[in-house]
């Protein structure tokens, strides 16, 4: 009887076993995704994501924490204030890579992994030599959106190219009746001046972060930053911005230039998105942001700010990673990111998607190249950490203001930042 008793207690032990193996007695791990939430990467977006993920991955749960572009130009201080709580997402999206890796903060990727293989020139990733976040897109930036009716009412047959054909535009448009450029506040000042400045510079000192840090140049002494700055701020003077431009959030800046409030409107690839859903009566064409020459060339950045990492100290780094490579890597949900955000595909075969008329314009533009970096994230080396910051304060001044202040005093401010941060 003992006997029998023995074996049937084995059994069941031994059953036990078995179905703790499976799928029903398996334990659900946890993942939070702090995700980059604006209006065309919805929260629903990013819930479809994460179903499809937990399909394939259904011992894995995946919270999802918002962080709004209405709020904020990038994630870095959501992050920090999560960090000092103490209760910090394990994915983490759209924030400044350098200034949270120097402070041990980010998981390096393996960069063994094959999967990692796909990715186009995947080493122009690295950061001090480790794999932080992968370039999974391509974004440009400098793109100058217009309203095809204005040109032609305004009698415009030309794409501007440099800054007095650029200039002349906007007079014409005047004439007609229309106001030239729309823009708007919150982070988009910021994004006027990096893309405006970067389609100069980048083109004529490609390494200019590499020799503002052994002190060869300066922002103060570099023509293009100063020059450039002047050009803005006769624009502001002439009236060729928007009225109350500080006052309009970047959400409705976008819908009021899709409403035909302005001419031209400057933003990245990621408006295309929105553009193709758009109902109006209008058709919309790009063009690359002019130079004082006319030698443009497109301003873009691989999808860095786009592409997930992963915090160092998450308690699941192997499946943050999954969560990761998954949202930009697999082949429906990876491509509807790209589609919904209007970026390009870095990865080899390529993710597809059906482009827009918009989007096959600007397209050809990536193709026609040249392609260059932006004074935010890589000119050279890295770009001063939070640069973005210093340079939304003085397109907000500027667009307050005009030329009230020398282009030169501006200047300095950048300088007096970067030296700031030593």
């Amino acid at each position: 009887m003992n006997r029998l008793l023995i074996k049937k207690t084995v059994l069941c032990v031994l059953l036990v076993a078995a179905l703790a193996s499976t799928s029903l007695f398996a334990q659900t791990k946890t993942i939070n995704w702090q995700a980059w939430v604006t209006p065309n990467l919805t929260m629903a977006f990013y819930g479809d994501v994460v179903n499809a993920f937990q399909a394939k991955y259904p011992d894995v749960k995946v919270n999802v924490i918002e962080a709004n572009a209405s709020a904020m130009p990038q994630a870095n201080d959501f992050l920090k204030l999560r960090l000092a709580s103490g209760d910090v997402p394990d994915v983490w999206q759209n924030f400044d890579i350098q200034a949270f890796a120097d402070a041990g903060q980010l998981w390096a990727m393996p960069q063994s992994d094959p999967d990692l293989k796909k990715v186009n020139n995947v080493n122009a990733a690295l950061y001090k030599g480790k794999l932080y976040a992968f370039f999974s897109s391509v974004q440009p930036q400098s793109c100058v959106y217009y309203n095809k009716t204005m040109f032609k009412t305004a009698g415009i047959t030309k794409l501007p190219a440099s800054w007095a054909e650029f200039d002349a535009a906007c007079d014409k448009l005047k004439k007609a009746g229309f106001t030239p450029i729309i823009t708007g506040g919150e982070w988009v000042p910021g994004y006027v001046i990096n893309s405006f400045l970067s389609a100069e510079l980048a083109k004529n000192k490609p390494n200019f972060w590499t020799d503002k840090y052994a002190g060869k140049v300066s922002f103060v002494g570099t023509s293009e930053i100063t020059d450039g700055l002047a050009f803005l701020e006769k624009l502001v003077d002439k009236g060729d911005f928007n009225k109350g431009a500080l006052s309009i959030g970047y959400a409705d800046l976008e819908g009021q230039f899709l409403a035909g409030k302005g001419a031209m409107y400057f933003m990245g690839s990621w408006f295309t998105a929105a553009e193709a859903k758009a109902t109006k009566d209008f058709d919309v064409g790009v063009f690359p942001m002019p130079t004082k020459d006319g030698k443009t060339a497109l301003v873009a950045t691989a999808g860095y700010g786009n592409s997930p990492s992963v915090y160092a100290k998450s308690a699941d780094t192997a499946d943050a990673y999954k969560l990761a490579k998954f949202f930009v890597m697999d082949p429906v949900f990876g491509a509807k990111f790209i589609e919904v955000d209007g970026l390009f595909s870095n990865l080899n075969p390529p993710l597809t998607y059906e482009m827009s008329p918009l989007q096959k314009d600007l397209a050809a533009l990536v193709t026609k190249g040249p392609i260059v970096a932006n004074l935010q994230h890589r000119l050279g080396d890295a770009g001063a950490t939070n640069f973005f910051d210093p340079m939304t304060k003085v397109g907000q001044l500027i667009l307050a203001s005009g030329s009230q202040t020398k282009p030169a005093v501006y200047a300095k401010q950048f300088d007096d930042y970067v030296a700031s941060l030593k």
